[in-house]
């Protein structure tokens, strides 16, 4: 098992994805890369832990539906931390320790005790005047570990374990048009993130810290101010984004479901450009599962999706 970003670019190969969702059940699903670069990527299988199963019964419960792969598991926001830093003007076999030493002072915990794991924010090709810089995830090995012991303890081969940023990056990069940066909105149990990307990488990251329950326990007046605040941030960061990276034309929003909110349409006339609900039977071939085709579901499934798009070659 290993801490790893992104894709490791495995055409054909199968991936499982899982994920906790806000109810506490585990989620899963089996998905096959597209082949060559042609037709979609196939969701296999879906699966679901019981309402009573916690851990490593209910990792066993979703192996027993989607049998033996590459799994993967995206850690949860509060389990690392993820910053934007200068690359260092130094060779490619030096940068993690260089950025060991620079990271020393930034992080709350003894930096020989994490894993450290880096990925460029790629603005070379585009604006050769750019300040070059990294995206940085950092993670306690203790922490990483305690998170693959019931995958262990089930006897799941987990080969990766992922951060939801990129998970959800990968979704964004299929729902992208040619030449379009795009944003993906997606509710989950902890709050509300944005992912903006540009031919499949990833430029920006948002997060609202709210929990997901609270919002929809409280009054309609309060879930409209809480929608305001997710349009306000959204158009924030596309000012943000257009002011650090002007070759990035964001021509779409695009919204993932909420039970008892319709983000989507509060959105519209709220924001410059237009916004689409997610529907990724569009970018996905999902006659295997109809269950999926729900956008509940949809949003349900999101990050373990994104987590085991790793072998989808056409992802970035």
């Amino acid at each position: 098992m290993a801490f790893a970003l992104g894709q490791l670019s495995l055409g054909g190969t199968d991936w499982i994805g899982a994920d906790c969702t806000p109810d506490g059940r585990w989620v899963g699903v089996r998905v096959r890369a597209a082949r060559s670069g042609r037709g979609l990527p196939v969701v296999v299988k879906s699966a679901q832990s019981s309402g009573i199963s916690m851990g490593e019964q209910a990792i066993a419960e979703l192996a027993k539906e989607l049998g033996t792969a590459s799994w993967t598991y995206p850690l949860a926001r509060g389990d690392y931390q993820m910053l934007v830093v200068p690359e260092p003007p130094t060779l490619e076999s030096e940068i993690e320790s260089s950025l060991r030493w620079t990271l020393s002072s930034m992080v709350d915990f003894p930096i020989d005790q994490c894993i450290v794991q880096w990925m460029r924010i790629p603005t070379a090709e585009f604006d050769t005047e750019h300040e070059k810089q990294l995206y940085v995830i950092v993670a306690r090995d203790q922490t990483v570990d305690e998170q693959a012991s019931p995958f262990r303890s089930a006897k799941v081969p987990l080969k990766a374990v992922e951060v939801r940023e990129t998970a959800l990056r990968n979704v964004a990069a299929l729902l992208e048009r040619k030449d379009e940066g795009i944003g993906l909105v997606t509710l989950g149990a902890t709050g509300v993130t944005t992912t903006f990307t540009f031919r499949g990488e990833l430029y920006l990251d948002r997060f609202i810290a709210q929990p997901l329950e609270e919002v929809l326990d409280d009054e309609p007046a309060k879930q409209l101010r809480f929608m305001d605040r997710i349009a306000t941030q959204v158009y924030q960061s596309m000012d943000l984004l257009g002011r650090n990276f002007p070759f990035i034309n964001v021509g779409r929003i695009v919204v993932g479901a909420a039970p008892g909110l319709d983000i989507a349409s509060h959105l519209r006339g709220k924001l410059p450009v237009p916004v689409d609900a997610l529907e990724l039977s569009q970018v996905l071939n999902l006659d295997a599962v109809p269950e999926l085709r729900k956008p509940e579901m949809q949003s349900r499934y999101v990050v373990a999706i994104g987590a085991a798009l790793r072998g989808n070659k056409g992802a970035a």
